[in-house]
């Protein structure tokens, strides 16, 4: 599967180039531990150019007497996604307390949350939470829940080749207060614990060493009944429904920690579901084995699916080599392909290759101070002067996404990347440097490019350098670069670094929610975020803080779309450069389509499968 970044880099959430070029690691097979009822080891022989490839699997017993039995090839037949895991271990799947990409996956589809983000359309749907509203100074959410969620566990009936689902009871608003009031408590080393602390208490508990009930208690979230819940926010957010849908805002049954793991494991239920100790789940999928081998569609979900995945199966391999030698056997369905070596590729494979981009943008970071850039005419000529698809050609052998505003696909009110922004244009950026008080780049002082210290941020600065002497008619000798260690690029681009500060530097920021405004608000207003470049306040920041605290969608879309004009348009503030989003590569096999989770786990419900196109090609490579 896509491998979504999850890495936290610093406080702040900037990053440098070098922090993004590392290598995956070569990981090994996860297997379950030994259990009272022994494991089943399936071991499938797959003939791959002429030579045997014997992949073995260990799937734990189900946690009821009866597992799924192998269906008759009829119209009652499940359809089955084909999938892999990298890993040496058993993905970790507390909602609150994961920083594993195969784990959020997992929670994605054994979990409901308040909300769900839908991949096509970068809005926000109802789930758990059927209808919400919100007080009039946006401070108070009213989440009214449904009552035909529950949390099951697999049953020991079986129906037509599917195991039924188990109803031990309703998901209610108290499994929402738990799980607010889990991640707030320190105790629970949630790592997104922070993006919470706009409700209300959140971040007063947190700073507790130890949380007592009474201090949860001072928590803003409520439940006013089995079906509604109450939240209280510090202040008015429009975003917070985006937070209401992310993997760790998924409601928790209290009894599976106070009864179920108990004092043995506490809140280490990892170790204890690996024990044997059933797992209650609520969302599309349930799991069937205890290293989550195989989920299973929850025959209670209520929701309609958008796709026809019925059964996953997960297969644990040792290396992405031996995922690509199955997927070339057509035995998976789809696969990361970001970490595999691509030369010895034949292109036939090639064909199905398919590009999803991250939501983290590289970008340079102007000092507004500098001599330099004060004047906003120099800024969008060195804007201009960029060939972002050159660049990425030459760093990146094209797997990256150019970019010329500033959010990137996938987030709540983001504009498509060939919309709004001058981008590369050398005929504007020589107009603009010609407006400019300097009238020409070889009259500008010496400038100060700062860089990380790899040998990549260098090649990219020295790239870039080589399209301003050529755009815009600069001499080489007028650059400086500064090559220093990340830590220090974060030190001396600080607002209070003083004579440290360089005219211009290599950054980057990653999503951690995806919401307009985790970039808007948390990366460029002028009061809220860093403001690295120490940029004054204007009419782009009540804009800004308008589209903030706005609820109605459409008008937030259209604010949002005004701010990006005003920031890169052709008359724009450019208070950076966007440069690229780096993508990851997967292998599609052509019965597969389905919309990539660019941000958060997969959703396999909305996975579509033909399955006659699916089983015509596997007897043709068989």
């Amino acid at each position: 599967m896509i491998k979504k970044q999850r890495k936290r880099f610093s406080t702040t959430y900037l990053f440098s180039v070098a922090a993004f070029i590392i290598s995956g690691i070569v990981l090994f097979s996860a297997c379950g531990d030994s259990q009272e009822v022994p494991p089943i080891i399936v071991t499938e022989v797959f003939n791959v150019a002429g030579e045997e490839l014997v992949v073995t699997r260990i799937l734990e017993p189900t946690p009821t007497p009866t597992a799924v039995p192998t269906p008759s090839p009829d119209d009652n037949t499940p359809v089955v996604l084909d999938i892999s895991f990298v890993r040496e271990s058993v993905p970790d799947i507390d909602p609150q307390t994961t920083n594993d990409a195969d784990g959020i996956d997992l929670i994605e589809n054994m979990f409901v949350g308040l909300t769900r983000y839908n991949h096509e359309t970068n809005q926000v749907d109802p789930a758990l939470a059927q209808s919400w509203e919100v007080s009039e100074n946006g401070r108070v959410w009213t989440f009214s829940l449904r009552d035909d969620i529950f949390w099951v566990q697999p049953s020991s009936q079986t129906i037509d080749g599917y195991v039924i689902s188990e109803a031990v009871r309703p998901v209610v608003a108290s499994d929402m207060v738990f799980a607010i009031q889990r991640t707030c408590s320190r105790e629970t080393d949630a790592p997104d614990a922070f993006i919470l602390f706009l409700i209300e208490g959140c971040e007063q508990v947190h700073q507790l060493a130890s949380a007592t009930p009474a201090d949860l208690e001072n928590v803003g979230a409520q439940a006013l009944n089995d079906t509604t819940l109450q939240i209280r926010l510090n202040r008015s957010a429009a975003h917070f429904l985006t937070i209401t849908s992310l993997w760790f805002m998924r409601p928790l049954p209290r009894e599976l920690f106070e009864e179920s793991f108990g004092e043995e494991y506490g809140d280490d239920w990892q170790t204890a579901v690996q024990n044997g100790v059933p797992l209650l789940t609520s969302g599309p999928f349930m799991p069937l084995t205890t290293n989550f081998s195989t989920l299973q569609r929850n025959t209670l979900w209520p929701i309609p699916f958008q796709g026809n995945t019925e059964i996953v199966k997960i297969n644990y391999v040792e290396t992405d080599e031996i995922a690509l030698l199955l997927w070339e056997a057509k035995s998976l369905d789809l696969i990361d392909a970001t970490n595999v070596n691509l030369t010895a590729v034949s292109n036939a494979t090639l064909q199905h290759l398919q590009s999803v981009s991250e939501q983290t943008l590289f970008y340079l970071n102007f000092n507004f101070q500098s001599g330099v850039f004060r004047e906003p005419t120099v800024r969008r000529a060195f804007n201009a002067a960029i060939d972002r698809e050159a660049l990425i050609e030459e760093v990146f052998g094209e797997q990256a996404t150019p970019m010329r505003h500033l959010m990137p696909p996938g987030v709540v009110g983001a504009l498509p990347t060939d919309q709004v922004g001058v981008g590369y244009s050398p005929d504007y950026a020589r107009i603009k440097m010609s407006e400019s008080g300097f009238t020409s780049c070889r009259l500008m002082p010496e400038i100060r490019f700062m860089v990380s210290s790899s040998d990549l941020s260098l090649l990219q600065a020295e790239l870039i350098i080589q399209m301003w002497v050529e755009e815009l008619g600069c001499e080489e000798s007028q650059f400086i670069i500064e090559q220093v260690p990340f830590g220090t690029l974060l030190a001396n681009t600080r607002p209070d670094a003083g004579a440290a500060r360089p005219d211009i530097w290599e950054l980057a920021w990653a999503t951690y929610y995806p919401d307009a405004q985790n970039w808007m608000g948390d990366l460029i207003h002028c009061e809220e975020s860093e403001n690295r470049e120490i940029r004054p306040c204007g009419e782009v920041d009540s804009l800004i803080r308008e589209a903030a605290t706005t609820t109605d969608m459409s008008r937030r879309l259209e604010l949002y779309r005004q701010i990006e004009n005003i920031l890169f348009g052709d008359e724009g503030i450019v208070p950076l450069v966007p440069l690229y989003l780096r993508s990851n590569l997967v292998l599609e096999q052509d019965w597969l389509s389905y919309p990539p989770a660019l941000f958060g786990g997969e959703q396999f419900d909305s996975y579509e499968i033909e399955v006659a196109r699916k089983e015509l090609e596997r007897s043709r490579s068989g």
